[in-house]
């Protein structure tokens, strides 16, 4: 898989171009504007000029002399035209020297004076100019020769003045400021790329040490990454490398709690089947094999269940929330249950009964439910004589579900530490035998939906395990009636 390009070579191209699209835009911008002004400033100097023209042309007419007026013209078109010919064959264009650019001698302004009726009374007259046209005094726009022609003409008396000049100048004005512009920003087009480099280089420093610091660890470090002198930018993404640091350590210490528990766990059983093989291979007696082969049987059916619970732990430990999108039915999900554990209900001569004040539907992973209502159920079952209870209760919005024994119950000091993995309380350990896993997956499962799980003594004798399911949850199924007693497995007797 190749690797995208440099974040800074990337930042650097986007703003060059994003430059070169400002330098275009400016330049275009800025030369419209200049080729505006300057054709106003250049029209108000050419009316300017043929006003006074016709101001002294009037004069010498009323004189009756028209040699006066031709020299006067002729004068100010000769001026005229050297002025206008130094910038048509100027060298300091944006392209150079245009091939068609006129020559000295090339004619780049006429001055005529014409009658009322269209007539020429002194001048030379713009080849291709219609005289009728415009029927009234202003500026116009003429092509002639390839070139625009810039006509002013002013009327008074019966005369007509008009001032034909080719556009050159205008044209030079506005090609001289683009060369300008652009020569300036060219210039500083690499200055200013230069020092944008050097800004991201040094923006994306921070970035570097972060990528050092992260290649620099050993395999074991899953500390968090230091936020310390982190741009704002990314600490988003620090902190997100720091949750997966964070989960990653949860789970490397589930599995190395898991082999050290199962380990420990199962080096006791496992003795006991290599003693009672041990005892049955040189054991001539059938009575001792046989006794030796039911102590086998259970140490074998006690290490399958520590193995399964130990599974269901890890598997628990590796989650990081219960999946809310499930919704099970309390009644069917105490029914299943109860089922499964019909057989060593009626072997011990118990009956279990479920009572239900209101009916529920819970959001959350039904599996993982049913594991913590078997072992809950399983315990009460296990540890009780007679009977065992489930009440379903709603007390403030919360439903309350209680799993209840007729057992010898745990003394008050062993009951902050029933939900500790591998606790098992002293009555526990001399009447029943197990792993001490059980509540602890109970209280795993418990935080993994957001519930909350307590033991209490009953002052009628046993113990009371409560589930706390908060609003939004749970749910009320549909209403069957008042208190229904359910029994879901009854005495052998009955």
């Amino acid at each position: 898989m190749g690797y995208t390009a440099s974040l800074g070579r990337r930042l650097l191209l986007i703003l060059a171009a994003a430059m070169l699209v400002a330098l275009v835009v400016t330049a275009y911008s800025l030369l419209e504007y200049v080729d505006k002004e300057a054709e106003e400033v250049l029209d108000a100097r050419l009316m300017l000029t043929a006003e006074n023209l016709l101001r002294q042309s009037r004069r010498h007419v009323r004189e009756g002399n028209l040699n006066e007026v031709w020299l006067t013209l002729e004068t100010v078109r000769g001026l005229e035209n050297a002025w206008l010919g130094k910038f048509a064959n100027a060298d300091k264009m944006v392209f150079g020297k245009d091939d068609h650019a006129p020559e000295e001698d090339d004619v780049r302004s006429y001055i005529w004076l014409t009658s009322g009726d269209g007539k020429v009374v002194v001048g030379q007259v713009l080849p291709g100019y219609d005289p009728n046209h415009p029927k009234e005094e202003g500026l116009r726009t003429v092509r002639h020769d390839g070139a625009e022609w810039r006509v002013a003409e002013v009327r008074q008396e019966g005369l007509h003045l008009h001032v034909a000049q080719r556009d050159d100048l205008r044209a030079y004005l506005v090609r001289e400021i683009g060369w300008k512009l652009m020569e300036k920003q060219l210039i500083a087009i690499p200055v200013i790329v230069f020092v944008l480099w050097l800004g991201i280089r040094r923006g994306l420093r921070p970035l570097s040490r972060l990528s050092e610091q992260i290649a620099s660890r050993k395999p074991d470090n899953l500390q968090p990454v230091e936020l310390e002198q982190v741009p704002g930018e990314i600490v988003p993404l620090v902190k997100s490398i720091n949750e997966l640091l964070d989960r990653l350590r949860i789970t490397l210490e589930s599995e190395r709690s898991f082999t050290a528990d199962a380990a420990h766990e199962l080096r006791s059983p496992l003795a006991v089947v290599r003693n009672v093989a041990r005892i049955m291979s040189k054991s001539g007696n059938l009575a001792e094999v046989h006794q030796a082969s039911e102590l086998l049987d259970k140490s074998a059916v006690r290490m399958a269940d520590l193995l399964s619970q130990l599974l269901h732990l890890s598997r628990l430990d590796s989650l990081v929330q219960a999946d809310p999108s499930g919704r099970v039915s309390l009644r069917e999900l105490m029914r299943d249950v109860v089922g499964e554990l019909f057989p060593l209900a009626s072997d011990k001569g118990m009956h279990v009964a479920y009572l239900a004040d209101d009916e529920a539907c819970i959001a959350g992973d039904e599996e993982l439910l049913r594991l913590m209502f078997r072992n809950l159920i399983g315990n009460a079952v296990k540890y009780g004589h007679q009977e065992a209870e489930i009440h379903t209760r709603i007390h403030e919005d919360t439903l309350l579900i209680d799993i209840l024994d007729d057992g010898p119950g745990v003394d008050a000091g062993e009951l902050p530490h029933l939900f500790e993995r591998f606790y098992r309380s002293q009555l526990a350990k001399q009447k029943v035998e197990g792993s001490g896993l059980g509540l602890s997956i109970v209280r795993r499962v418990a935080e993994l939906h957001g519930f909350q799980v307590s033991a209490a003594n009953r002052t009628e004798g046993g113990l009371a395990v409560t589930v706390r399911v908060p609003s939004g949850t749970w749910r009320p199924a549909l209403d069957e009636g008042s208190v229904e007693e359910k029994r879901l497995s009854r005495t052998s007797s009955s």
